[in-house]
């Protein structure tokens, strides 16, 4: 009976021993994935950071009637600056005229837009890449090039 207590002790002992190690084992596993899932926040806050002072200019055209237009429109979250749009020799559907008339505007704001008409006539083509140029927090001469399509 004598043996009987040390015995004892000494399995209580073991199984306490145990189950401190297996609960650390399992809390070691729970920071690891406490830190990615923080790593994982941080990259998601830093994206949405930046995108907030995006501005996303681009263009569309649509029929008004019986005729044709094109809109300019910020749908990003941010304010655009010094947005351009850029004329070369093979715009047909849209008349330098028409964007020196419009462009470039000191600003635009998040929903706003700008229309103009488009000259559409039997011999156009029916599609047409337009280069928006603008400034915005997140950086100078951002670009998007906007196939606009009869």
């Amino acid at each position: 009976m004598n043996d009987f207590i040390p015995i004892a002790a000494l399995v209580v002992s073991l199984l306490a021993l145990w189950q401190t190690h297996r609960v650390s084992a399992d809390s070691k596993r729970l920071t690891e994935q406490e830190i990615e899932l923080i790593r994982q926040q941080l990259a998601a806050n830093r994206l949405a950071a930046v995108q907030e002072k995006q501005a996303s200019i681009s263009a569309r055209m649509y029929k008004d009637g019986k005729s044709w237009r094109v809109s300019v429109y910020n749908s990003g979250p941010a304010e655009a600056k010094n947005v351009r749009l850029l004329h070369d020799d093979t715009n047909q559907l849209v008349s330098k005229d028409a964007i020196d008339g419009k462009f470039p505007l000191v600003k635009m704001e998040k929903g706003q837009s700008v229309d103009f008409w488009a000259n559409v006539h039997m011999t156009s083509p029916l599609k047409e890449t337009l280069v928006i140029q603008w400034d915005d927090l997140s950086g100078t001469n951002r670009e998007n090039r906007v196939e606009i399509t009869v």
